[in-house]
C-alpha cells in the first residue's frame, strides 16, 4: 500500500500532479472569502489502495460529504461537524476505486465567536460539551440530510460567484447546522421525544400501511420533520426513507417464503410500483424477487 501525502499532491492549480495520476485523480481547491473563512472542493479518486495523509488547521469543519463531486444537494450523502483544537495530521484507507468529495467550510472558533456574539472560549467549549454529549466525546458528529439543511446547502452550492452573497449563504449555513445540533442534542436527553421517535420507528413496522410522507409522520407522533429526521438517523441508525423499505422488503420476503406464487399482491401492499419493489428487493437481499421465491 503506498503512503500518499495529500498536502503535496496538487499542482498550483488544485489538480492531482500529473506523477500521481496512476494512483489517484481528483482535485482540492479553495477560496478565503474572508481571512478567516476558507470553502474547501475536495474530490479523490483512488486507482489503487492507498493510505492517504493529510493535514488540518485548528478551528471548526462543517463538511458536505459525497462519493461523486459535489456540485448539487442531490450529490450530499452526508453532514459532518468536527473541530480540531490544533493543527494536525491525520491518515485515512482507500481502497482501490474508491471515491470521496466533499465540500466543506472551514471556519476560526475566534470567528464563530464572532458570529454568535460569544467569547472563543465559551464557542469551544459548547461544541466540546455536544460531541461528548452526543457523540462520546469524539469531536465530530454527522447530520443526515434534511428538508431545512438541504435548502441552505442547495444557497450555498448555488451562489458561488459573488463573494458577499456566499458569505452571507455560508453563514446561513452554519447558524442551520448549529441550531440542528441544538435540536439533536436536545433529543438524546428528553424522554418524550425518543418516545415520539419510537413511535414513529413502530408505524413503519406495520404492515400494509399506505405509504406516508415524513411530515404526516411527523405531525402523526407530535414532533416537526427536522426532529424526526435528526433523531430517528440517531436513535435507529438509519434514515427514514431507508428504514421504511427495509421494513417493506422484509415483510414482502416473509410473505413470499410462505407463498412463491402470492407476489402481485405483494407488490401491491408493500407500497412500491413493480420496479421500485423489484430494485429495493434486489439491493436488500441481491437477488430479484423470483429468485428469493425459487431459493425459498
Amino acid at each position: 500500500m503506498r503512503n500518499i501525502y495529500l498536502h503535496e499532491a496538487y499542482d498550483e492549480h488544485g489538480d492531482v500532479n500529473m506523477d500521481l495520476t496512476d494512483i489517484i485523480s481528483g482535485h482540492k481547491r479553495h477560496t478565503s472569502p474572508l481571512p478567516n473563512l476558507q470553502l474547501i472542493d475536495q474530490q479523490l479518486c483512488s486507482h489503487s489502495d492507498i493510505l492517504c495523509i493529510e493535514q488540518a488547521r485548528r478551528g471548526l469543519y462543517f463538511s458536505l460529504l459525497g462519493s461523486s463531486q459535489i456540485l448539487t444537494v442531490n450529490d450530499i450523502e452526508a453532514i459532518q461537524i468536527s473541530y480540531q483544537e490544533q493543527d494536525v495530521i491525520g491518515d485515512f484507507i482507500m481502497a482501490k476505486d474508491d471515491a470521496k468529495s466533499l465540500f466543506q467550510i472551514h471556519i476560526t472558533a475566534e470567528q464563530v465567536a464572532t458570529l454568535f456574539n460569544e467569547t472563543e472560549e465559551q464557542v469551544v467549549q459548547y461544541f466540546l460539551d455536544v460531541f461528548e454529549s452526543i457523540n462520546n466525546g469524539q469531536k465530530s458528529l454527522t447530520l443526515p440530510i434534511t428538508e431545512k439543511n438541504r435548502a441552505v446547502c442547495h444557497s450555498m452550492l448555488t451562489n458561488q460567484e459573488q463573494t458577499l452573497s456566499l458569505i452571507g449563504h455560508v453563514y446561513s449555513c452554519i447558524f442551520t447546522l448549529v441550531e440542528q445540533i441544538k435540536t439533536l442534542n436536545h433529543l438524546i436527553k428528553c424522554e418524550d421525544c425518543q418516545s415520539k421517535i419510537f413511535q414513529a420507528q413502530n408505524w413503519l413496522e406495520i404492515p400494509n400501511q399506505p405509504p406516508i410522507k415524513i411530515g404526516q409522520l411527523a405531525h402523526h407522533v407530535g414532533l416537526n420533520k427536522d426532529a424526526l429526521t435528526l433523531g430517528f438517523q440517531h436513535l435507529v441508525g438509519q434514515s427514514i426513507g431507508h428504514y421504511y423499505m427495509r421494513s417493506r422488503i422484509n415483510y414482502a420476503a416473509a410473505m413470499l417464503r410462505k407463498n412463491p406464487k402470492s407476489k402481485p399482491s405483494v407488490i401491491a401492499g408493500s407500497g412500491f410500483t413493480e420496479s421500485q419493489f423489484e430494485a429495493a428487493f434486489i439491493q436488500h437481499f441481491g437477488i430479484s424477487s423470483h429468485q428469493y421465491g425459487q431459493i425459498h
